[in-house]
């Protein structure tokens, strides 16, 4: 688990318990009579922290009543609060996952964005218990089925038609004066069909796109950025220097894995 993602938690924690919501946990104790006993936010979250097996009733209680909450204001002291109460769940969720296709720091964000939009969804009508439960379990199938998404969409097959459309089309090239010149053009175009292979196997969508752009439409690195950065020359700047470095990084990267296929004779193509 990264360091961010405490960071995160400990964020969220302060906002819930900032003195400007004092008047929103106020006005909840009039609509939810669970928490007419507490004073303050910090006074649920420290009954929701208190794991022995005889306050299990009130915890599910404040938990149903910060969940309603959630779904019925748009109070960040709500969605703070809930998030804050379940953190030590939401550190084991983190803790379990490892993925090439998404970041540190987006796996930290994945897991506190899905468990809020879990909690703003959870049908509290039709299910009526053991919502923390349920809450851990929904949360956990909606971020690995997202993984596996983001898996999938990188491991996809290419088939030759999309290859087509990305590689540079020769079919109508007219033919140059040295003999060998077709050969080495072929051998450009299988390297870069190896390439894009290899990149969506291997690499995350932001190094493909920019392989796709850079290596196989062979567009400058410069006009692909500004294609990203419109009006910032400032901020143009700064990205196309990020990503030179990362082009450069992923074609250092590639290049041992390709070369054995580069170095095949261009025969059958």
């Amino acid at each position: 688990m990264s360091d961010f993602f405490g960071h995160l938690l400990g964020l969220l924690r302060v906002e819930a318990l900032a003195s400007r919501h004092q008047a929103v946990f106020a006005a909840g104790r009039t609509r939810r009579p669970d928490f007419a006993r507490h004073a303050s936010l910090e006074s649920v979250l420290a009954s929701l922290a208190d794991a022995r097996a005889e306050t299990y009733p009130e915890r599910e209680a404040l938990t149903r009543a910060l969940v309603a909450e959630v779904q019925a204001s748009s109070s960040p002291a709500w969605t703070a609060a809930l998030a804050s109460a379940y953190a030590p769940m939401l550190r084991r969720l983190r803790r379990r996952l490892l993925s090439n296709a998404v970041s540190r720091e987006d796996l930290d964000q994945l897991v506190i964005a899905t468990f809020l939009a879990v909690a703003r969804g959870f049908p509290l009508a039709r299910w009526g218990d053991w919502t923390a439960a349920r809450l851990r379990q929904q949360t956990a199938r909606e971020v690995f089925r997202h993984l596996r998404k983001e898996r999938a969409e990188q491991h996809e097959t290419y088939t030759q038609a999309q290859l087509a459309e990305w590689l540079p089309d020769t079919r109508h090239a007219t033919p140059v004066e040295s003999p060998r010149r077709p050969s080495v053009r072929r051998s450009f175009v299988k390297r870069d069909a190896v390439l894009v292979h290899l990149a969506q196997a291997t690499l995350p969508r932001s190094d493909v796109e920019v392989l796709m752009a850079t290596v196989v439409r062979r567009e400058k690195l410069r006009t692909y950025v500004s294609r990203l950065v419109e009006g910032d020359a400032a901020e143009a700047e700064r990205t196309y220097q990020r990503l030179k470095r990362q082009r450069t990084r992923l074609m250092q990267r590639l290049r041992t894995q390709v070369v054995d296929a580069v170095a095949q004779p261009a025969t059958g193509c």
